[in-house]
């Protein structure tokens, strides 16, 4: 719902937002675990998403995840 509502807001007011959906403590102890996903994909040279990885290697940006089903078989 949280979600529904900042993504359909077409003015983004975070301080409303915050004060509406404040963060519990399970959240904010996940800041290793998000400084650790940001390390990899620095060093993985993600820069945007969604990025698609097939056994390891990027999707090439020629191909869309509709051509998957040609390409996979």
């Amino acid at each position: 719902q949280a979600l529904d509502e900042w993504y359909g807001q077409e003015k983004k007011d975070y301080e409303a937002f915050a004060a509406k959906y404040p963060l519990n403590g399970e959240l904010a102890r996940q800041e290793t675990n998000i400084k650790a996903m940001l390390d990899w994909a620095d060093k993985e040279q993600i820069v945007q998403t969604p990025t698609i990885f097939i056994n390891g290697y990027e999707l090439p940006t020629a191909y869309a995840v509709e051509d998957l089903k040609y390409v996979l078989n």
